[in-house]
C-alpha cells in the first residue's frame, strides 16, 4: 500500500515538473525580453553584428526555444541546472544562497499566520455575534480584499519611515554580508515582510477556523459537556482543539502555492534576497536557466505542501472536505 502510495505521488511530480518546465519555456519563447540586450547593457551599440552573434552563440541564445529546451533537459538529467546570466555563477550556487532565506521568512510567516488566524477565529466563534466577532471578521474580510504589495508598503511607512522601530528593506544593514550579521539584526529586518507575508494568508484560517467551531460547539457531545458542567477551557481543550486545529493545519499546507506568491510580491517590496526576488530578477532580464531552476525548486516546494495536506486529511479527517 504505502509503496503504491508513493509511486503514485512520485508520478504525479514527475509529470507536474514536465508541465512545469514545457510551459515555462514556452512563455520564454513569446517573452518581449531579449537576454543578450540585457547581458550586453550600456555596450550594446558599441558591438558589432559579429560580436553580437559569437555572444550569443557561446550563451547559446542562437538556438530556437525547442533546441534550448531539450538541451536544458540534458543537463538537468546530469543534476546540471545550467549557469545563471545575471549573476555570473551556476544555478545551483544561487539558489543554496537565497533559498534558506526564503524558506526562513517563509516558515516564519506561516507558523505566524497559522497560530494568529486560529486564535482569532477561535474567539470570533466563542464570541459569536459579539462586538469582537464582528470586528475580527470585518477585519478579516479587509486583509483578503486588500493587495499585498500596498499592505507591505503601509507597513514599510508606518514601522519603518514613520515610527523609525524597524529596518525599512534587506535581510541585514546595507553593505552587510547577511551571513555575517547577528541573528538580532537578522530577526529585526525579517518582522516587516514576515508581518506583511502572514497577513496575506491569514484570511483563510480565521473563516475556516470559525465556521468549524462552530460546528463543534453546536455538536451533540459539545452540549452533553456543557449539561455536566464543563468549563468553556475544558471544552476548548478537549473538543474544540481536537476538532479545529487540525482541519485548519491541512488547509494551511495546502495553501503553499499562495504562500511562495505572496513571498515574491513580499521579498520584491522589501528587497528581501530570497528565492522570490531572485525570481522577479530573473524574468526581468530573461535568464533562462536561472528561472527555470527556481521554477523547479518551486513546484517541488508547493508538492511537497499539498502532499502532506492530502496526507493529514487521509489519515486524521476521512471523509471531510475542506473549505477555502
Amino acid at each position: 500500500m504505502r509503496v503504491t502510495i508513493i509511486g503514485r505521488a512520485t508520478a504525479r511530480l514527475l509529470l507536474q515538473l514536465v508541465l512545469v518546465t514545457l510551459f515555462a519555456f514556452i512563455l520564454l519563447a513569446i517573452s518581449p525580453i531579449e537576454p543578450l540586450n540585457y547581458y550586453i547593457g550600456n555596450q550594446m551599440m558599441t558591438l558589432s553584428a559579429e560580436q553580437r552573434l559569437l555572444l550569443a552563440q557561446n550563451l547559446g541564445l542562437d538556438q530556437s526555444i525547442t533546441e534550448r529546451f531539450i538541451i536544458w533537459s540534458q543537463h538537468l538529467m546530469q543534476g546540471d541546472l545550467g549557469f545563471s546570466i545575471k549573476f555570473q555563477q551556476p544555478v545551483s550556487d544561487v539558489i543554496k544562497e537565497r533559498f534558506p532565506s526564503s524558506l526562513l521568512l517563509m516558515g516564519a510567516s506561516w507558523t505566524l499566520s497559522l497560530l494568529v488566524g486560529y486564535s482569532l477565529g477561535l474567539i470570533a466563534a466563542l464570541k459569536e455575534n459579539s462586538i469582537w466577532d464582528r470586528l475580527i471578521t470585518r477585519l478579516t474580510w479587509v486583509l483578503a480584499s486588500t493587495p499585498s504589495f500596498w499592505l507591505a508598503l503601509i507597513l514599510i511607512y508606518v514601522f519603518a519611515v514613520k515610527l523609525t522601530l524597524l529596518p525599512v528593506c534587506c535581510s541585514a544593514p546595507l553593505g552587510m554580508d547577511p551571513n555575517n550579521v547577528p541573528w538580532l539584526t537578522r530577526i529585526e529586518h525579517l518582522i516587516l515582510p514576515c508581518i506583511a507575508l502572514a497577513l496575506t494568508s491569514l484570511a483563510p484560517i480565521v473563516l475556516h477556523t470559525k465556521e468549524k467551531v462552530l460546528d463543534v460547539l453546536a455538536s451533540d457531545h459539545v452540549n452533553y459537556a456543557r449539561m455536566h458542567g464543563q468549563s468553556t477551557f475544558g471544552i476548548i481543550r478537549h473538543s474544540l482543539l481536537r476538532n479545529s486545529l487540525t482541519p485548519a493545519l491541512v488547509l494551511h499546507l495546502a495553501s503553499f502555492a499562495e504562500l511562495f506568491g505572496g513571498s515574491v510580491l513580499a521579498e520584491t517590496v522589501f528587497n528581501f534576497p530570497g528565492l522570490g526576488n531572485t525570481l522577479v530578477l530573473a524574468g526581468l532580464s530573461g535568464d533562462t536557466a536561472l528561472l527555470m531552476g527556481i521554477t523547479l525548486i518551486t513546484a517541488i516546494f508547493i508538492f511537497t505542501g499539498n502532499s502532506c495536506a492530502n496526507l493529514l486529511r487521509d489519515y486524521l479527517l476521512p471523509g471531510q472536505e475542506l473549505s477555502k
